[in-house]
């Protein structure tokens, strides 16, 4: 019994290599090709997304992935963005939020209504005139505190979560309580997943009298091309940003779905990484201050053993930049970058079939972090 455990277990991980690599040889193909000189990411991409029979081979083996060999872990992505979701809109996650956000508003009024000649209050000292009375610092905060806790904010009333999961395959969320999902891909592995290239989809307006969380989701049909503004609570980016091989594709992405949520509605990205929770502490830091420029503040951040979970609120109506310019953007951009971005090159010389990237022990360790759950 003992034997055929051993080998059951063998085929598993044989299995999970092989569909591995064929995920990790379409995003190291992109890459190299992005790279070259006479690749322009536009025709590249276009390219990319009429190659069916790469997209279905690349959907299935992902498909199989999920659903037949990471599902075994004890918390899932899925599991993760369920919960996180939950907590926020149905708990008391927006609530804590909003009620952060007016006690941080009282505390910069106060400090904006302080005159330069006046001691302010909560840092330093405030004397009373009437009886010269010199009240502490501590007790000003604790004052202050008293009035915070006075603040009342008035929450959403959210029946159902309405989630947009990109790069969806399977759907994963559909059937899961509280959520009204919308799953698409470039090329579906199921049939509940709507075609959509998401870097195309167009961003329209509603006129104001609909509200568009009460679009109808339902009446969404392949391929979808274009989708209301602020019409869902949740977007899910889920092993999605690392697919493109151009920075300013990931930017691209993240204005969209910023457009896409409502006020105080979350961004969740889940990206792969097998390593320890600092050692891409610098790339975390400079995705969350690109997506600060979008409007988003950082909410949630857990390190699971192979994947950086996040989670970001929508903090503002729309970003609170001018439009940008190209460089600017470009600017920005690189903010979204990924550990292949800057080691993949190095081997850009070499014959594709003799790459060192195949052989080199570093560079191996480094594309198995390219997918969770790499054993």
């Amino acid at each position: 019994m003992e034997a055929e455990c051993e080998l059951g277990s063998e085929q598993a991980k044989k299995e999970h290599e092989k569909l591995a690599s064929v995920i990790k040889g379409v995003h190291k193909h992109l890459r190299r090709n992005f790279r070259s000189k006479n690749a322009e990411i536009e025709t590249l991409w276009q390219q990319h997304t009429q190659d069916e029979a790469k997209l279905q081979m690349y959907a299935n083996a992902m498909y199989q992935l999920a659903t037949q060999h990471w599902s075994k872990h004890a918390e899932t992505r899925i599991d993760w963005c369920h919960r996180i979701a939950v907590d926020y809109f149905l708990y008391d996650g927006l609530k804590a939020a909003l009620e952060k956000d007016k006690k941080r508003k009282y505390y910069m009024d106060l400090r904006a209504q302080a005159k330069d000649d006046d001691l302010k209050l909560c840092d330093t000292l405030n004397v009373d005139k009437s009886s010269d009375r010199v009240q502490s610092v501590d007790q000003q905060v604790t004052n202050c505190k008293e009035a915070c806790c006075n603040v009342q904010v008035v929450l959403p009333v959210v029946k159902k979560i309405r989630l947009l999961d990109v790069g969806s395959c399977y759907n994963p969320f559909l059937g899961l309580e509280h959520f009204e999902t919308v799953g698409v891909d470039l090329v579906p592995a199921q049939q509940t997943v709507l075609k959509c290239d998401f870097l195309q989809l167009t961003i329209h307006s509603l006129p104001p009298a609909i509200d568009a969380l009460t679009y109808d989701l339902k009446n969404l049909a392949s391929p979808v091309n274009q989708l209301p503004k602020a019409s869902f609570h949740v977007v899910v980016f889920s092993l999605l940003l690392e697919y493109f091989p151009s920075p300013v594709q990931r930017w691209t992405c993240c204005v969209k779905a910023a457009e896409l949520l409502c006020r105080n509605g979350l961004l969740l990205i889940i990206t792969p990484d097998s390593n320890s929770q600092h050692r891409n502490a610098p790339m975390m830091k400079s995705w969350r201050l690109a997506l600060e420029k979008l409007g988003f503040q950082r909410w949630k951040y857990e390190k699971m053993e192979h994947i950086h979970c996040i989670a970001f609120r929508k903090v503002y109506e729309d970003p609170s930049w001018e439009p940008l310019s190209d460089s600017a953007v470009n600017q920005f951009a690189q903010m979204l970058y990924i550990p292949q971005d800057l080691t993949d090159a190095c081997y850009d010389d070499l014959p594709q079939e003799n790459n060192i990237a195949d052989h080199d022990p570093h560079e191996f360790l480094l594309s198995a972090c390219e997918l969770p759950f790499h054993d």
